[in-house]
């Protein structure tokens, strides 16, 4: 799926607003093979100290109730949230996805525990009916309706990251460069809006940037790109991401070392005659024989015309420095 651009199925946003869970869609894409779907459930801060939760803990006061069970099967023993869809039928099908959680801020903080995950669901189309339980905190299970794109429409337009088209130039020479402050706060990105459809920011050879979501959080975006490489140029980035001395590059605050050593592409918002480099909030790579795959999340200021101007870097695997423009819409449904 890296390699394919598929549809936008859903503007993103809170789906599930209960006192002890929210669920938000973080990004939704549909192709002919298949629905992925990225959700952040998140629970509510725990205000407690240490030692006021050991001592509910040994009153018996921590436990919640347990949620009654009608989709979820008698055997079922998660301790997670689970996700699953329904058929025509009604019967739920429970989907198994990659996972990730956050204990969140310390008890005088503003983010709860925090789980993260992405499934592959198969080809659905016009509407799914996703459902949701986690009966061991007392959150019943829920069925959220989705809309989705229609069957046509998926596959007129998914594309190849090969194929589909680039909208990008030469970055300006003349730019003055320096390095943007790193944002410390998360961002309630499952809040958030979706602002932009998938798109391939740079490509040469075997290599391409992609933009895989940009979320409007406030006055805030989150954006994650994907950068991808194969054959010769895979090797030449997985030798300096991933070198024989097992140390890979440091990177500083120098402008120009944050564009060249970043595992993947490196971006910087354009102001003016002003490139703002900005160091990623989060991300993973991995290296094979022959494919290199660095994902990044950025958190960037929100442009006040509705335009985003980036100039997007990738040195370590050939490709030129461009500059793109991506216009933010809230259009999407």
């Amino acid at each position: 799926m890296v390699e394919t651009l598929g549809v936008l199925a859903h503007h993103g946003g809170l789906v599930v607003e209960r006192p002890e869970l929210t669920v938000g869609v973080v990004r939704a894409v549909s192709r002919p093979t298949g629905l992925e779907l990225e959700l952040l459930a998140r629970r509510p801060l725990d205000r407690r100290s240490a030692s006021e939760r050991q001592a509910d803990i040994r009153a018996g006061r921590a436990a919640p109730s347990t949620a009654p069970r009608r989709l979820l099967p008698s055997f079922d023993e998660g301790i997670d949230l689970r996700v699953g869809w329904l058929d025509h039928d009604g019967r739920a099908h429970w989907e198994f996805g990659s996972w990730s959680s956050s204990s969140g801020d310390h008890f005088e903080g503003i983010n709860g525990p925090s789980l993260h995950t992405v499934l592959g669901f198969p080809p659905l189309f016009d509407q799914v009916s996703v459902v949701l339980a986690w009966p061991e905190i007392g959150f019943p299970e829920t069925v959220v309706d989705l809309s989705l794109p229609d069957r046509a429409t998926v596959e007129r337009n998914t594309v190849s990251i090969w194929d589909a088209p680039l909208a990008a130039r030469d970055a300006p020479t003349s730019l003055n460069h320096r390095v943007g402050a790193f944002p410390f706060e998360e961002l309630a990105v499952e809040a958030g809006r979706i602002v932009a459809m998938p798109q391939v920011l740079s490509r040469d050879g075997d290599a391409a940037v992609v933009l895989t979501r940009l979320t409007a959080v406030g006055a805030a975006l989150s954006m994650e790109i994907v950068s991808v490489a194969n054959e010769e140029q895979a090797q030449a980035v997985a030798a300096t991401v991933f070198p024989s001395s097992g140390r890979p590059p440091s990177i500083s605050d120098d402008p120009e070392d944050m564009r060249v050593h970043g595992p993947g592409a490196s971006v910087a918002t354009v102001h003016d005659r002003d490139a703002v480099w900005v160091r990623p909030h989060g991300g993973s790579s991995s290296a094979g024989s022959r494919a290199f795959r660095s994902t990044a999340e950025f958190v960037l200021s929100r442009p006040d015309d509705g335009v985003l101007a980036l100039v997007v870097a990738w040195p370590a695997a050939g490709l030129p420095d461009v500059c793109v423009e991506i216009p933010l819409s809230v259009d999407y449904g």
